[in-house]
């Protein structure tokens, strides 16, 4: 029963297909429309970001020694000299005062390397110590916009911990190299961070404007049909019932739409359903 029921389900889709498939080849056309309107439109490039506190010290026993005794835990906020961990400096015969080991700047400590016990020397990282107070966002930029860049550029970003949130800021930092392995260049930019929302380590997607075309005529990309080098855009007739082709000039496009010079504000185009439309070609909208 059910073999039978999706032979009858494909035939009337095949018998659907034809029929359609005949009214185009007879010139009617079944699309879809929109009408143009305004819109702000961007051109941008979308990046894979990381964030940075403004600055980042990884703290070292200034001794070797048995670590004795940690005086802050992580999440704890440090003054520059303020005493983060204890020495005791092992050596027979000799009793020396537990030797502190300081912070180097202000800021959050973001880990504890050692516990208590640990033999430490000069070389071994005691702790992380961040000042988010501002934040670096970094990201590695494709070479081909090495000229579409400039310092004081805007950029915007989001990152996972807040979905809803968008954090603005500017270029304040362009490589002056393009790195071979990855043909990328380095850019930065500095944000200020006072409500402490933003981590050290956390990712981010990073928006760099390009242009800006604020309340542009736009039309979807699905509408522009391309030939030889040239745009154009089919205009519904309704009283006719015909497509009417159209040259147009075009400026900023982005993944959605395209700025369009020479069209009217309401005209009504044809998104969907262009697959052999020809100037003249009889349509009818289904949309309505």
């Amino acid at each position: 029963m059910k073999r039978i029921m999706i032979s009858i389900i494909f035939l009337s889709m095949s018998v659907s297909c034809v029929k359609k498939t005949q009214e185009a080849n007879g010139n009617v056309f079944y699309v879809q429309t929109q009408k143009v309107m305004r819109k702000d439109l961007k051109e941008e490039i979308v990046l894979a970001g990381n964030i940075k506190g403004k600055d980042e010290a990884v703290i070292y026993p200034r001794v070797g020694g048995k670590l004795i005794k940690n005086l802050v835990k992580e999440g704890d906020f440090v003054k520059k000299d303020e005493t983060i961990s204890l020495i005791k400096k092992d050596e027979v015969g000799v009793v020396y005062e537990p030797a502190p080991v300081p912070s180097t700047l202000d800021g959050y400590v973001g880990r504890v390397y050692q516990d208590v016990g640990a033999d430490v020397n000069q070389m071994t990282p005691i702790a992380l110590v961040v000042d988010q107070s501002a934040v670096r966002v970094q990201a590695d930029v494709p070479e081909k916009y090495l000229s579409d860049l400039k310092i004081g550029q805007d950029i915007y970003f989001k990152v996972d911990a807040y979905k809803d949130k968008i954090f603005r800021s500017k270029i304040n930092k362009i490589s002056p190299v393009v790195d071979k392995m990855t043909r990328t260049f380095a850019i930065e930019s500095m944000v200020d961070n006072k409500d402490n929302l933003l981590k050290s380590g956390m990712t981010a997607e990073v928006h760099i404007i390009l242009k800006e075309a604020p309340r542009a005529l736009s039309v979807p990309i699905s509408a522009l049909v391309e030939k030889n080098g040239k745009y154009y855009v089919y205009i519904a007739d309704r009283v006719n019932n015909t497509a009417i082709e159209k040259e147009i000039k075009i400026g900023l496009k982005n993944t959605d739409c395209v700025e369009v010079k020479n069209l009217a504000e309401g005209s009504e185009i044809i998104t969907v359903g262009l697959y052999g439309i020809k100037n003249d070609s009889k349509i009818k909208i289904l949309n309505d």
